[in-house]
């Protein structure tokens, strides 16, 4: 994913936002992932959300409507912070 991710927005724009990017799980419809910082996390899904999803549903061969990214560490669907 992260190859195709490069090939479609291309090796600069991929190098400056999506170094340390993981993709933890498909949660239904929703690709949840961190990245290595909150900067990056609120890039990635303000501006490059749908390509994510785009490719993300190639690679996995699923459903993919919406993205949601955190920095590293932080927890999905909670109000909990790392300690």
């Amino acid at each position: 994913m992260q190859a195709k991710l490069s090939l479609a927005l291309g090796a600069r724009v991929y190098d400056a936002v999506f170094p340390g990017f993981e993709v933890l799980e498909v949660a239904g419809d929703e690709l949840r992932g961190w990245a290595r910082s909150e900067y990056c996390a609120a890039t990635i899904d303000i501006h490059f959300s749908a390509e994510v999803a785009r490719v993300a549903q190639a690679v996995l061969k699923q459903r993919v409507r919406r993205t949601s990214f955190l920095m590293r560490g932080l927890k999905h669907d909670t109000d909990e912070q790392p300690a």
